[in-house]
């Protein structure tokens, strides 16, 4: 009856090593299961972030080497940090369209202006065109010549598309204003601009650049001082007077 005992003792021993085995083993699959299932779950989030978060297109310099030459050439000092990098490579694009990193032979060399000074004020944003998605804002931008001597206005879309160019003979500066502030449009009385615009001021000059929707193409019209338009007054007067003035009988 001992012996019967001991053995039943035994066989139950057995069976618990065997379930706590059994129960280890499944513990041990369930959680390599868990383990990949998130693993899994992870990396697709990943992918879609990836893809989601991409502003427009496939970056223009995907090899990073190359894009961070560029961007150290072009937006070496702080005061561009407001320019995001979709921005930038849309500059770097414009650059590498017009052959401006390798000019050729006799040609300018341009740049963006190294002047921290003058930085902040050789480009702005604005809803320029009204046509803006996803408050992605258009930008226009200045780059110049190495003497100073001359000067180029690009504005371009959030998808680095051109949409304006001009050449100056100096070195201006630019800032936007918005959709309904006050300018002169072909005429000496202030009007509310149709649209975001952009003023360009030399050092002589200042003109405001507006969207035209039926000619699809920017106007430029320019904006007087104060002196001007006391001068203007003083010659319409002085001509009105001299109208006035009886004919001499001969």
């Amino acid at each position: 009856m001992e012996t019967n005992r001991l053995k039943e003792n035994q066989t139950k021993k057995k069976s618990k090593v065997a379930y706590y085995i059994f129960g280890a083993i499944f513990l041990l699959a369930a959680g390599i299961f868990i383990w990949q299932y998130y693993q899994g779950k992870t990396s697709a989030d990943e992918d879609d972030t990836v893809y989601t978060t991409t502003a427009v297109t496939e970056p223009i310099y995907p090899d990073t080497e190359n894009y961070d030459y560029y961007n150290k050439l072009l937006f070496d000092i702080n005061e561009y940090d407001g320019i995001s990098q979709n921005y930038r490579e849309g500059i770097m694009k414009v650059f590498k369209d017009n052959g401006f990193f390798e000019p050729a032979e006799g040609e300018r060399r341009f740049s963006m202006t190294k002047i921290k000074d003058r930085a902040s004020k050789v480009y702005s944003f604005g809803d320029f065109t009204g046509q803006t998605k996803n408050n992605e804002p258009e930008l226009a931008f200045l780059i110049q010549s190495e003497d100073a001597n001359e000067s180029k206005l690009f504005i371009i879309s959030n998808d680095r598309d051109v949409l304006f160019r001009k050449d100056y003979s100096d070195a201006p500066i630019i800032n936007s204003f918005k959709k309904g502030s006050k300018i002169f449009m072909e005429s000496e009385k202030l009007q509310p601009s149709p649209k975001d615009g952009l003023i360009i001021k030399s050092k002589n000059s200042k003109y405001a650049l507006v969207y035209n929707e039926s000619s699809k193409n920017f106007d430029e019209f320019y904006q007087y001082t104060n002196q001007d338009l006391i001068d203007n007054k003083n010659e319409r007067e002085d001509y009105q007077e001299v109208s006035d003035e009886p004919e001499e009988t001969p």
